[in-house]
């Protein structure tokens, strides 16, 4: 299968494909009780004033580096000093251990960074939300409390990552040069390539193309391509007619999200959405088309 170029994607509907993919080793987690439970040293408790609360999120930031946190709220009546913090998910071959450990004072609640896992199982596993844990070790013990997440960024780091790997085996998506006459006010042309892998019996619909807070549709919400793909069909290569969508400095400032642009599109009738970054060769083609276009 070969490898796509995506660096990122955002899954809006669940497809959870390949049931053949795992990350290697172990090929089950371990299964805690998901009430929380203390070494015989210690005796916290589910209560905020004496046991630990939890719960996941992940900024911007984080989806960039390809991680999530787990905020851990210390109620155990005394500074937390963990040596070991895991996060235990069913949908995950092994836990997650937690990095930047430091000291947690009572009562102040403090993120672990969790790094997600690039290849993860897919199929029916991916889709079974059950146990969602923290285990703390620390001098003191060891506390166990249910981990709340409201949102599912597990959840969605698992569909976005099982359709990447899906769509990979179809086509491979890109970005080419942006193609524009240097003059201000005008329009460039950027051109979304999918070539796909020679392999049969996948058809994909590029739907829609969003834009990003430095470039934008011309005289359009969003593109709208509407092209099929076939996993052993030509090549396509799809213009899209581009205006700057700021002109001031601060969109130069965006990072990496300034030229990523999110692809909806269909994987053999199941809808999704991926984040199609630009390499650091053609970002650097959209900026100069922005700043010349721009005047600045």
């Amino acid at each position: 299968m070969r490898c796509t170029r995506l660096a990122g994607l955002l899954l809006l509907a669940p497809v959870l494909l390949g049931g053949g993919c795992s990350d290697p080793g172990p090929d089950a987690a371990p299964s805690p009780s998901s009430s929380p439970s203390t070494s015989p040293s210690t005796s916290p408790s589910t209560s905020p004033s004496t046991g630990l609360a939890a719960e996941l999120r992940q900024s911007s930031l984080d989806v960039a580096r390809g991680q999530m946190q787990v905020w851990v709220e210390n109620g155990t009546g005394a500074p937390l000093l963990p040596t070991s913090v895991r996060y235990v998910d069913d949908r995950l071959v092994r836990p997650i251990a937690g990095e930047r450990l430091r000291e947690v004072p009572e009562g102040a609640r403090f993120g672990f960074v969790l790094p997600l896992p690039p290849r993860p199982a897919c199929g029916p596993r991916a889709q079974d939300r059950g146990v969602q844990q923290v285990q703390v070790r620390a001098a003191q013990g060891e506390w166990r409390a249910p981990v709340a997440d409201e949102t599912d960024v597990l959840g969605r780091h698992l569909a976005a990552r099982c359709l990447e790997r899906a769509v990979a085996e179809a086509v491979d998506l890109r970005w080419l040069p942006v193609r524009h006459d240097g003059r201000r006010g005008s329009t460039a042309t950027m051109v979304l390539e999918a070539r796909p892998t020679g392999e049969p019996g996948h058809r994909v619909v590029i739907d829609t193309v969003s834009g990003t807070p430095l470039l934008g549709a011309a005289r359009a919400p969003h593109w709208s391509p509407g092209v099929l793909v076939r996993s052993d069909g030509a090549v396509v290569r799809l213009p899209l007619e581009a205006q700057a969508a700021r002109c001031d400095d601060h969109v130069f400032m965006e990072g990496g999200g300034s030229t990523a642009f999110r692809v909806g599109l269909r994987l053999d009738g199941q809808p999704g959405q991926l984040l199609v970054r630009m390499s650091e060769r053609v970002s650097a083609t959209a900026v100069a088309f922005v700043r010349e276009s721009c005047g600045l």
